[in-house]
């Protein structure tokens, strides 16, 4: 279904195809707990609008457009405002071009030059799902995706339809908003500790009675225990080794190439600053709250 205006300028109202990847576990920049956390308002959305790369992509979205149509002899048209999904309206999809003609849909990229190899080896994994989304709210069959790498190397590729695999996307899409109309987040990753601290920022004086959750305090303590161990023990084999070394630049042995050198580094001297310009100082000290985990012994009195 389209629709002629654009209804998803509040992006916490609708899913869309830069979000099914998330949604999936496939997104590198970001976890399903925080496209959650986003769209039920409890971290504001970061505004990419004066971030240069996002500018510039949208600016060089109709010379990737033109350049796929010179290279491929297809006519490429800007597409309605918004498509909805027939059966669910919150998935949408803003699409970058159609090609007439045909039933076939064009998404525009541009790329750093670091990522020219991932490019020429495949598709990004995200865009993959990304056109997916859009083939199967627009209902067409192909979706082209073109990018422009580092300014200096244009590539295109095919991406033909997968129901099974969109099928699963919506099946997923409909449990995850789910939990955002009530309020229930979804499986915490292990990257998700600064988003968590994005959602709860502050903390207030009560303590949780929670004996269920000891033994994974206790394993927690464990395993700390042996990162100890282990780091201790990677500490003296460094320091022989340096003794070894000495004044030499390092050691080689028919694996490997252990080296000690001088590296030198600039750092701002705080102290002496604030001692030679202590208005200065105080006008750009900040102060900054965080929180801290931390698991000790809780020594009750009986």
């Amino acid at each position: 279904m389209i629709i002629s205006k654009d209804v998803t300028a509040n992006r916490c109202d609708f899913i869309g195809g830069s979000d099914i990847a998330a949604i999936m576990r496939m997104s590198r920049w970001k976890t399903p707990y925080r496209l959650w956390a986003e769209k039920t308002k409890k971290i504001e959305l970061r505004d990419l609008s004066n971030i240069e790369a996002v500018e510039l992509g949208t600016d060089l979205e109709e010379f990737v457009a033109q350049k796929f149509s010179q290279r491929t002899g297809k006519t490429v048209r800007r597409a309605p405002k918004v498509y909805q999904h027939p059966r669910y309206p919150f998935m949408v999809a803003h699409i970058d071009r159609l090609i007439t003609g045909t039933d076939e849909g064009l998404e525009c990229k541009t790329a750093s030059t670091f990522k020219t190899e991932e490019w020429e080896n495949d598709i990004p994994k995200e865009y993959v799902l990304q056109c997916q989304w859009y083939m199967g709210i627009t209902g067409r069959k192909v979706w082209w995706i073109a990018v422009l790498i580092g300014g200096q190397k244009f590539l295109y590729k095919r991406i033909d339809f997968d129901k099974e695999l969109f099928d699963l996307m919506v099946e997923k899409a409909v449990r995850f908003w789910e939990m955002v109309k009530k309020q229930e987040p979804p499986v915490l990753l292990p990257e998700d500790g600064g988003n968590l601290l994005e959602v709860y920022p502050t903390n207030t004086d009560k303590m949780i009675e929670m004996q269920e959750i000891e033994d994974r305090a206790a394993y927690r303590q464990e395993l700390k225990m042996q990162i100890s161990e282990i780091e201790k023990e990677i500490k003296e084999i460094d320091t022989e080794l340096k003794g070894i070394i000495g004044e030499n630049a390092g050691i080689i042995t028919d694996k490997y190439k252990i080296t000690w050198k001088e590296r030198k580094t600039s750092y701002l001297n705080a102290e002496a600053f604030k001692e030679d310009n202590p208005k200065m100082a105080q006008k750009y000290t900040a102060t900054r709250t965080t929180r801290f985990f931390v698991i000790s012994k809780n020594r009750k009195e009986f």
